[in-house]
């Protein structure tokens, strides 16, 4: 069965991989982002920056072992610390919930919401494409050479 999803979604998901790397930063409140960073992988990108709510030691211990050199986790973040990562790490997209969207729009980077979808479910390997598209057509949006980015923070 794999096989056969695999070669009937795999031009789909060729289609949205980039030869670069996109960096993306996460912030889920469930602990999902070891999942999001299976799935990034598989798109293609680099996960720079994970948060979530409601972690446990052993789950931040998870992420960091999968983790390349520089990757930052963080616990329970507020608003100002997910802006001054957000600043100083200039991730290509950010996968969060509703409440983060507007932040990520104001310091000019695209937002993914991953608390549900915006074209369709995330499940199973059409889920995988419709998540790709969604990146796709966030990161590649005409809209972002009109934003004029926030200064940087020293």
């Amino acid at each position: 069965m794999i096989a056969e999803e695999l070669a009937k979604y795999q031009p789909m998901i060729d289609h949205y991989r980039k030869d670069s790397m996109v960096r993306s930063a996460s912030y889920t409140r469930e602990l999902r982002v070891p999942a999001l960073d299976g799935t990034n992988a598989g798109a293609g990108i680099e996960t720079i920056l994970t948060a979530t709510t409601f972690g446990h030691k052993d789950d931040y211990e998870k992420i960091m072992e999968k983790a390349k050199p520089g990757h930052i986790c963080i616990d329970n973040p507020n608003a100002l610390e997910i802006e001054e990562y957000l600043v100083k790490m200039k991730p290509d997209f950010f996968i969060g919930g509703l409440k983060e969207k507007y932040l990520t729009y104001k310091l000019g980077i695209p937002f993914i919401n991953g608390h549900s979808y915006e074209e369709g479910p995330y499940a199973g390997f059409e889920g995988f494409v419709n998540f790709a598209k969604d990146i796709d057509v966030a990161v590649n949006s005409p809209v972002w050479k009109f934003i004029n980015k926030p200064l940087e923070v020293k």
